[in-house]
């Protein structure tokens, strides 16, 4: 009797925790990749939590040498993440970028630091790996800085996600 309690038990506990997608919260790793130039590249840490089916909020934090980002993003999912475990996904976000470079004063170096402010907009896809609750993902970024005024529409973005809960 008690062993077809816990057989039954185990089975509603393994039904319950595969079901496509239920976990809200999500975390991962981070590559900020620039197409152009290596020396841009950097790459962190991240969080998303889903709103619901199609809507979500992540937040970065990413870096190389001298350059650390802070950012989160607003992300609207084409198809219901419930039904698909492939999805297509179109993003805004915002991030502030802290820079520490030395400039070449004659002999002497002369440290540098800007703050920079930067709107982007994003575009990519997702797999969920409902076996083992992670998403992989791939896009492509563009990114507005402010305070320069400047529009770089060059970065792609990957990334992995474990979904815990």
């Amino acid at each position: 009797m008690i062993k077809g309690i816990l057989t039954l038990i185990a089975v509603v506990a393994l039904t319950t925790v595969s079901l496509s997608q239920e976990h809200n919260w999500a975390f991962g790793f981070y590559g900020d990749m620039n197409v152009k130039t290596a020396k841009e590249n950097s790459f962190g840490v991240q969080a998303k939590y889903d709103l619901n089916n199609r809507s979500a909020l992540q937040a970065q934090v990413h870096g190389r040498s001298s350059f650390v980002s802070v950012g989160a993003d607003y992300l609207f999912s084409f198809l219901n993440k419930r039904n698909s475990d492939f999805n297509v996904l179109l993003g805004v976000g915002a991030a502030e970028e802290f820079v520490r470079f030395q400039k070449e004063k004659e002999i002497d170096y002369e440290l540098v630091k800007d703050d920079l402010f930067v709107l982007n907009g994003q575009i990519g896809v997702s797999y969920y790996f409902s076996p083992v609750k992670l998403s992989v993902y791939a896009g492509y970024k563009m990114k507005y800085i402010t305070t320069d005024e400047k529009f770089k529409p060059n970065y792609a973005m990957l990334g992995v996600r474990y979904h815990l809960w």
